[in-house]
């Protein structure tokens, strides 16, 4: 299991629309609203680290989203043991 974490930046005026299509993914855990430069973070969690890529590649084609922040992943099962504020950039 991996996770992975990444802020979007949506046009204006279509946070409540996108904000609404995220908390209706499944592989959505958390979804923050931000005051800034980017509109959401998001936290994701997938079985592979290519289920976070697909995830992320869907989200970044959809026509309201401008841009996307870095994403973040952990450990995979199996791997190094790592503290929960640890994270390998992928």
């Amino acid at each position: 299991m991996v996770f992975g974490m990444t802020m979007i930046k949506v046009s204006s005026g279509q946070e409540r629309s996108v904000y609404a299509h995220l908390q209706k993914r499944p592989e959505v855990r958390d979804v923050y609203r931000l005051f800034g430069e980017y509109s959401f973070f998001l936290v994701m969690q997938a079985e592979e680290r290519n289920g976070l890529s697909r995830m992320l590649s869907e989200i970044k084609a959809r026509e309201n989203v401008i841009k996307t922040g870095p994403i973040l992943l952990t450990a995979e099962e199996g791997g190094p043991k790592m503290g929960r504020t640890d994270f390998v950039f992928g």
